[in-house]
């Protein structure tokens, strides 16, 4: 019988979950998965893309973040979610084109190509790949 804490969801608090369902749509492809009454009446909503999950809720208590982070040169994050796209130029490159701001995609020490962008209310998100070289 495992007796682990079993699968995980974040939840990120938001400030307003349409403009954050927007972001991460129009951004990074997510699609809404719980039924759209939810997301109207309560103020929540589970996305999902590529195998990865999340849950949106409203709050009237928004989190306060830093803003601009960039996490191979700032330390002020609290929480980083990290993702491992297929092809990360190319996100990256459609991140620019569509002027999301992402950070440089840069070559780490420990041979990652990296960057980050953060979401409407500040939440961190890194991708990152194995480098080819």
């Amino acid at each position: 019988m495992a007796t682990g804490p079993g699968r995980m969801t974040p939840m990120l608090n938001v400030r307003d979950i349409f403009k954050s369902l927007d972001f991460y749509q129009q951004a990074l492809g997510f699609e809404l998965v719980s039924p759209m009454e939810e997301l109207i009446h309560f103020r929540w909503g589970i996305i999902a893309a590529d195998g990865t999950e999340f849950m949106l809720s409203e709050s009237e208590c928004a989190p306060k973040l830093e803003s601009h982070i960039d996490p191979l040169s700032d330390n002020s994050w609290s929480v980083n979610f990290y993702f491992y796209p297929a092809n990360i130029e190319q996100l990256h490159e459609t991140l620019v084109a569509n002027q999301f701001q992402p950070t440089e995609l840069k070559m780490t020490d420990y041979g990652m190509q990296e960057f980050s962008i953060q979401d409407p209310d500040g939440h961190l998100l890194s991708f990152g790949a194995e480098s080819n070289a």
